[in-house]
């Protein structure tokens, strides 16, 4: 499915947000100290891989769909911060204590729904030098009022009309709408960061809480 959406993805991605996971992004990648080692898991055709690098990161983009690799490879072009390779975020290739940060956007969810996420936090953690910091850029659910109605009514009628503009019939019809519905709470997920060793575990909505990030430590 993902290798199939790679010519229109961060089209949809820009539309979709309405230039919001933009900001997102950029609010991840200020997050790390310049001349960090960041793991970006789920890399996907490599925006938040150029969004660190741009700040002075080391960036080790992630990813288990080739065709997302290959279209991150020719946005960056050669920089010699940023590296991609073929990877799974539940059997990372990397000895323990590598990298003094991870990161990820729009990608626990799909871990979630995969049913993997709690041996990918296990692999992050292990993976994670300490006294090193995990962020991951979600999409979630506004809590209630207003913003949640319209939040539900979005999914519901709008977005997918512009998955099948951009996407035709690789659009995949109800798979983003029924993985942010079914997405743990932050209470939740942030007690699941916990049980794989996360300390300093922590939850910021984002936009009146249509995205989020979840920030754990390794001590």
């Amino acid at each position: 499915m993902f290798d199939s959406l790679v010519p229109e993805y961060d089209r949809f991605n820009h539309l979709s947000s309405f230039g919001m996971d933009i900001l997102w992004r950029r609010e991840v990648a200020g997050m790390f100290a310049p001349g960090s080692y960041v793991l970006d898991v789920g890399t996907g055709t490599g925006d938040l891989a150029k969004e660190l690098d741009s700040r002075g990161a080391r960036v080790m983009g992630v990813d288990f769909s080739s065709n997302m690799l290959d279209a991150a490879r020719e946005k960056l072009g050669k920089r010699p911060n940023v590296s991609f390779e073929l990877a799974k975020a539940d059997d990372l290739p990397f000895e323990p204590r590598t990298f003094n940060g991870i990161t990820s956007a729009f990608v626990i969810r799909n871990l979630h729904h995969a049913g993997i996420l709690s041996q990918c936090f296990r692999e992050f953690y292990r993976v994670l030098r300490p006294g090193s910091q995990m962020i991951h850029l979600e999409l979630s659910r506004p809590p209630s009022g207003f913003l949640s109605w319209g939040h539900k009514t979005y999914l519901k009628f709008i977005l997918p009309i512009i998955g099948r503009v951009n996407f035709g019939q690789r659009w995949p019809k109800n798979y983003l709408a029924e993985t942010i519905e079914k997405f743990p709470a932050p209470t939740s997920l942030c007690q699941q960061m916990r049980w794989a060793g996360f300390e300093r575990v922590s939850h910021y909505p984002l936009s009146g809480g249509i995205a989020g990030l979840y920030v754990g430590w390794r001590c």
